[in-house]
Order: C-alpha cells, then structure tokens, then sequence
C-alpha cells in the first residue's frame, strides 16, 4: 500500500513505552504488561483523509490476572511536520472536539438510542491525550467487518447513512433540551476555517470560468459566475451559521464518503453504516450535513433519482426518533427543511464548484495541500459527464436565486 507522505516517518515518542502507558491506562491495571513489540501501520490509504496524521497497530498485552490479550486500534495525531495541514489545525480545538465527542457526547447518544430499542456504532476509545503530545486512539474496527468504501451507487445501500445521520441529530437534541450548555459548548466558529479555502477557491472559479467560456451551452451562465466569485466564500459561511427558521442540530460537518464505514451482507451490499471522524462537529443547522449527503456520499445517478426521497427519509427518521427519545419542542416541518435548503444553497454551490471535479480522477493522487493552496488544474475538464452535471446544476442554481443573474 502506497503510503500517505505525514506517515513516512513516525514521531519517536510512539513507541512500547507509550503502548505500555496507552494499554496500563485503558485496562485500569497499572501491572499491565506488552507481550511484544507494536509495529506501526499506515492508518489510511493516500486521499482518504487529511486533517490527521494516522497509523495503525496491534496491542498484545496481558494484565496482572488473565490470559494475554489484544486490541486493534488506530491513532490519530495533530500534524506535526511544516507544512499548509499544520497550518490550517495549528489554531483551534479541532481534536480536543472529537476527544471530547468520542469520550462524552457519543455515550451518552448511544444510551439514550439504546433505551428507545436503537442500535448506535461507534469506535470505542482506547486513550486520548492533549499534552505533552495530542493524540486519539479508538478501536481499529476493520477486523469487525466495518470498512470504508467509495460513492453509494444505489437508494437501498444509502438508507442505513441516512439512518445513522438522522440518529445522531435527533439524539443531540435531546442533549440539548436537557441540558442547556449543550449548544454553547459544540457552538458553530468551524466557519471560520473556511478562510483557509479561499486560494483553493479563486483556483477552482478559474478553472471552471476557463472550462465555460470555451464551451457556448455555458455562455448564459459566465457572467453569473463571475458575479458570485468573489461572494461564495461569505455566503458559503453565512450558510454555516445556526438557523433562524430551522431546528438547529449537532452536525458532523464532514459528512462525506471516506468518514463513513459500512459493513456488506453476504451479497456485498451495504447493510450498516456507521460514522467516524467528529474534528468539526457544531451546533448549527442540519442542512450542511444534508447536503453533504446529498452531494458527496451517493453517485450523482443515485442524488438525480432519489434526492428528494433521501430527504423525505431523513425527515420521517429524525422526526419519530425525536418524539420516542422524549423532545418536547416543535418540529421543523418538511416543508421548512426544503426551504432551509434552498436557503442554504450556498454550501451546495461550493460543493459543485470545489469538490465536484475530484470526482474524476483517483483520490490517491490528489495532493490534498496543493488542493487547498490553490495549485493544479482542473482534473474533470474533459468529462462529457462533468460537462453535462455543471450545466444542468448551474442553470438550477440561476434559476432558483442561488446565482444571480
């Protein structure tokens, strides 16, 4: 397996000794010993993820009183080596959020489902630790089946996504109307980063305005796009906001195809999912995570057949899970969800201007720092399919008020 470049060289510090403390920690048996050496693995192929630095190994250990035994897990590291990624997560508390969902907020959401008869994964969490280095190490549940995949290619193999999605907003809820620091505490500053996109951005209206003036079906569209080149990036973090007209939610905010993991039936269809990564979960509006759905988890063929019938799902799940886990309040109608989407359209905008053209090439290739610096081309630019989705998604776009004219 090709090797993501932050993982070439491990940091010394994770070594035995460390393992040793790691599993004395977790065992709740100071006595606890390794049986053997931990040998580092990369954590992920090259282009499944980039704001962690990740490896891979296999605790043996035995306790004072038992047989030996093992654990999987997988770590992830605040990046240490220069470069834009140390940049971008140098400032903030990004993995202090997940250590603090991994350790609270998902517990408790998993009790409170499991009370109603609903079941709820999630790695379970080995150690974590701010200081002197910051680290997180859950379960490696890859041996359990659960593995991560490429775009969902059909309605059926979506639902259980949609399902975990919509468990994990009702349950915060709830959280929420018990306690009222809940929202406060995960409050929606990840916008914030999105400054951090804006070369990624200029580059990205450049290709794509490049890519429609030498084609003429784009020729009514140019002079809108030019016209929201310079506002997407603030309207893109105004949409981030928490929502005046909507029920406001935990979301994951990085709700796209590589953060999921799926466990397939004997026929190799997905059948479970489960979510992972939680550095930029807020309390805001459930639309980004919808349309994270809706734009980076099921092929474009499954979004232009089923996209309203995915959001009906999610409507009906996150509505009946509110009412059996005890919510008190009124709930957003179906009506008012589609019309904070339309509302929100901005984030979708990004998505097709940004995010889309990756589609075409093979993730492992792409230099996720180039990416967001704003360097290489446009890798999508002479896809027939690429050519047909941007026509008819920008021309939506105008016609709903999305884009000016």
């Amino acid at each position: 397996m090709e090797v993501p470049r932050d993982e070439n060289n491990s940091p010394v510090w994770l070594n035995d000794d460390f393992f040793l403390q790691v599993i004395r920690e977790f065992t709740h048996d100071p006595n606890a010993r390794l049986c053997h050496g931990c040998k580092l693995r990369p954590g992920t192929k090259p282009g499944e993820h980039f704001a962690s630095v990740m490896y891979r190994t296999t605790i043996h250990y035995r306790c004072q009183q038992g047989k030996e035994a093992s654990v999987d897990v997988i770590m992830k590291i605040k990046p240490y080596q220069p470069g834009l990624k140390k940049d971008v997560l140098e400032e903030g508390d990004l993995f202090l959020r997940e250590i603090r969902i991994y350790s609270q907020v998902l517990p408790e959401m998993k009790r409170r489902l499991e009370e109603i008869g609903e079941t709820f994964n999630y790695p379970r969490l080995i150690y974590a630790s701010e200081k002197p280095h910051t680290i997180l190490i859950l379960e490696d549940v890859s041996a359990k089946g659960w593995q991560t995949g490429g775009y969902i290619t059909s309605f059926e193999e979506v639902v259980p996504a949609i399902k975990a999605i919509a468990k994990f907003h009702a349950a915060s809820v709830v959280m929420e109307q018990d306690d009222s620091s809940f929202a406060n505490r995960h409050r929606c500053d990840v916008a914030d980063k999105f400054k951090a996109l804006d070369g990624m951005l200029k580059k990205s209206f450049n290709d794509l305005l490049d890519f429609m003036r030498t084609t003429e079906e784009f020729a009514h569209l140019v002079l809108s796009v030019q016209k929201l080149q310079g506002k997407l990036l603030h309207h893109l973090i105004e949409s981030y906001r928490p929502s005046s007209e909507c029920l406001n939610v935990l979301v994951h905010g990085d709700f796209h195809s590589k953060n999921l993991l799926h466990q397939q039936n004997p026929n190799g269809q997905v059948q479970d999912t489960m979510l992972i990564d939680y550095q930029i979960c807020s309390w805001t509006t459930p639309v980004v995570d919808l349309y994270y759905l809706l734009d980076t988890i099921v092929d474009q063929s499954v979004k232009e057949q089923h996209r309203d019938a995915m959001v009906y799902l999610y409507y009906e799940e996150f509505r009946r899970l509110l009412h059996q886990l005890g919510w008190l309040g009124r709930v957003t109608s179906l009506q008012e969800l589609h019309i904070e989407l339309l509302r929100k359209g901005a984030i979708e905008l990004f998505h097709y201007v940004a995010l889309y053209p990756y589609r075409f090439v093979d993730r492992s290739k792409i230099d996720f720092e180039a990416l967001l610096s704003g360097k290489g081309s446009n890798p999508a630019a002479s896809s027939p399919v690429y050519r047909r989705v941007m026509r008819e998604v920008l021309t939506k776009f105008l016609h709903q008020g999305v884009m000016e004219p």
